[in-house]
């Protein structure tokens, strides 16, 4: 199987987890979605980039699967836990260090 179908809808059930890098009341709600595979794991998309010029920034120059629905593949899972540990980490590692730079 081809990169291209490994993301046609078909392999998706259309249950989906929405995983979030909320911390406290001052930290920025920050929300990603794991979409249920039908072998029962899960991708893990992030569509909630601040502007294009964010999207650009992390995205542009890295081999990687959008969707225009689903968002940016981050990474495949296979529990709700182990989404929340990925996509934190992923928050926390990419995501901030960038908004940190305030580029």
């Amino acid at each position: 199987m081809n990169k291209h179908d490994y993301f046609e809808a078909e392999n998706y059930t259309g249950n989906h987890l929405h995983v979030d890098d909320w911390k406290d009341e001052l930290t920025l709600f920050i929300e990603a979605i794991a979409w249920e595979r039908s072998d029962g794991t899960m991708d893990l998309f992030f569509n909630d980039f601040a502007d294009d010029k964010e999207y650009q920034a992390l995205f542009s120059d890295k081999e990687h699967h959008y969707d225009e629905f689903m968002g940016v593949f981050i990474c495949n899972v296979k529990t709700n836990e182990e989404a929340y540990e990925r996509f934190r980490n992923w928050v926390d590692e990419v995501l901030n260090r960038y908004r940190d730079k305030g580029i």
